[in-house]
């Protein structure tokens, strides 16, 4: 990628995960990551570039199975967004709604494929101003394909250049805005134990789990990608059976929003400008007590993945 101005830039066709067989197959709640090898380093070593302004986007799903059609962005559930992040695994489809699935008719191996095209994206900003014209940047990366029992299915490294040229207008005046999670709040947990955990409710808190920095008025979403907690056999609850809060602590003076999860973005959270700091939040995940549903379910772990995004107010 060559970036020629403050407003970085975009391929459009940067990448195409491919999945391909032959003959059935059935393999659902299947997982893409990508991770970082190691920072984005310039070539003369001088020079480092922000992994988190760097982002995939996807474009269009294709391929080829028998009887159904190749499912869609939409069908798979996959982030519209995913920003690169320093040493951490992000995930471009978290749990996939479609399964990879094809089935031969009578004695004929039907040839399966799916491709997912990605754009990737370097975000625009006054930060580009730091590197001098013509430095040159790689970004090794490694994609991992599971499947529902965290087995890994497929893995490949690629290599993206990033090329800072000389910039074309003035640095802008950009909302430049970040959310940063704590490692234990990376993978919420609610536990049911014991009667009582069933009759009175259960919580957990992840105490200043969520750090935001913001040079603007920003607003924080959260969705779920998924439209149940699922298991691996397939069983379900629903979203709305689990509650979520914010709470700002440290002198944060943000509103908060107590929310039932959803599939569809939710505001939870509104602050003002944090002075060039991080400002604080605990994480709340709660139940309500002698809720039928948790009581019916069939034992096991249910999980979903959730989407958080900051934007301006």
């Amino acid at each position: 990628m060559s970036v020629s101005s403050y407003g970085g830039n975009t391929i459009p066709d940067a990448y195409t995960a491919s999945f391909s067989g032959n003959g059935y197959l059935n393999v659902p709640y299947w997982r893409l990551s990508v991770r970082l090898k190691q920072p984005v380093t310039s070539t003369d070593g001088n020079y480092t570039l922000p992994a988190n302004k760097i982002s995939f986007s996807p474009v269009s799903s294709s391929g080829n199975a028998f009887p159904y059609a190749i499912p869609t962005i939409s069908q798979i559930g996959m982030p519209l967004n995913v920003v690169m992040q320093e040493g951490q695994e992000v995930f471009l489809v978290p749990q996939s709604n479609a399964a990879f699935y094809n089935s031969p008719f009578l004695f004929f191996g039907y040839y399966y494929n799916l491709q997912l095209k990605y754009s990737l994206s370097l975000a625009g900003g006054a930060y580009l101003g730091n590197y001098p014209a013509w430095t040159t940047f790689s970004a090794p990366m490694q994609f991992t394909a599971y499947d529902r029992y965290n087995n890994v299915i497929g893995r490949i490294d690629h290599v993206f250049q990033f090329q800072i040229g000389t910039l074309s207008g003035n640095p802008p005046d950009t909302p430049e805005m970040s959310l940063k999670f704590s490692a234990d709040a990376m993978n919420g947990l609610l536990e049911f134990k014991s009667r009582n955990d069933y009759a009175n409710g259960v919580s957990t808190s992840y105490p200043g789990a969520l750090a935001v920095r913001s040079n603007t008025n920003y607003q924080i979403k959260i969705r779920s990608l998924q439209n149940n907690f699922v298991s691996a056999a397939g069983n379900t609850l629903p979203l709305d059976a689990v509650k979520f809060a914010l709470a700002p602590i440290n002198g944060n003076n943000a509103t908060v929003y107590p929310i039932s999860l959803a599939s569809w973005s939710q505001l939870v959270a509104k602050g003002a400008y944090t002075q060039g700091s991080n400002v604080y939040y605990d994480m709340n995940y709660s139940t309500n007590a002698n809720d039928q549903r948790f009581i019916d379910a069939k034992p096991a772990d249910y999980t979903t993945t959730l989407q958080f995004e900051i934007t301006p107010q």
